[in-house]
């Protein structure tokens, strides 16, 4: 029973996301620990319609660039790709390019309820693994597009899957319930997204992202913020 449910807020009932929703959305990302405030990239997120292999799907698209002299100790450039199907945003294919010779791919596949995720990074030979197609397994760009349409009350749970470079996390995701601080103007809805045994980044660190999302019909995700342990690291929407 507490699968079906789970199931059931990740496949909702099937409506059009609105085109408020649509477009690009930029980021300032920012690194606070003690007396520093660095900014340390530019982002952008954008969700659109468009067509893959014949079918109607919604395209999000994230880039990332580092700043300045953290070039050099950052990819110059962190780009993805997630496709999900228009109605119920259910992820069908991810792609995130590994510098100039591998990648990070899944492919969900529907009809043999089945995601193949390979991740390559040569020399080190391809890593192959292969999950249940149930809903609530999925790359974080496609969970990040699905939180901005959820339908969770506020102090709910759900457990989850994220799929990383190589390997997948446990998780959940708690909506906190509505934020009016952290963007002053601008009313939010905060969820948090908690992987206790390994986090987002390569070393481990990183494993409680708070992401709020706008109340307004654009839904569109106002910031990010990840716990480094060490620090913070904080996507910020640039208001025009």
């Amino acid at each position: 029973m507490l699968f079906l449910t789970l199931l059931l807020f990740f496949a909702p009932a099937p409506t059009q996301v609105p085109d408020a929703a649509l477009g690009a959305t930029t980021y300032e990302v920012r690194y606070n620990s003690g007396g520093l405030n660095l900014k340390v990239a530019d982002a952008t997120i954008s969700l659109e319609r468009a067509i893959r292999e014949g079918e109607r799907v919604l395209h999000a698209h994230a880039a990332i660039r580092a700043a300045s002299i953290f070039r050099l100790f950052l990819n110059a450039e962190y780009i993805a790709d997630a496709y999900l199907e228009p109605a119920t945003r259910a992820p069908i294919y991810y792609m995130n390019p590994v510098k100039k010779t591998g990648k990070f791919e899944c492919i969900y596949d529907r009809a043999g309820k089945t995601i193949a995720m390979e991740f390559v990074r040569p020399p080190a030979a391809p890593v192959k693994e292969s999950f249940a197609l149930d809903g609530r397994t999925m790359d974080l760009l496609s969970l990040l597009e699905n939180i901005r349409f959820l339908d969770l009350g506020a102090g709910k749970t759900l457990s989850l899957r994220i799929l990383k470079a190589g390997f997948s996390v446990p998780g959940t995701l708690t909506n906190e319930g509505p934020d009016s601080e952290r963007f002053p103007g601008l009313v939010a809805d905060r969820f948090q997204v908690l992987m206790p045994e390994q986090g987002l980044m390569e070393n481990g660190a990183g494993n409680r992202i708070t992401v709020w999302v706008s109340r307004e019909p654009d839904r569109r995700m106002l910031g990010l913020e990840v716990d480094l342990g060490s620090g913070v690291m904080t996507a910020a929407v640039v208001q025009n």
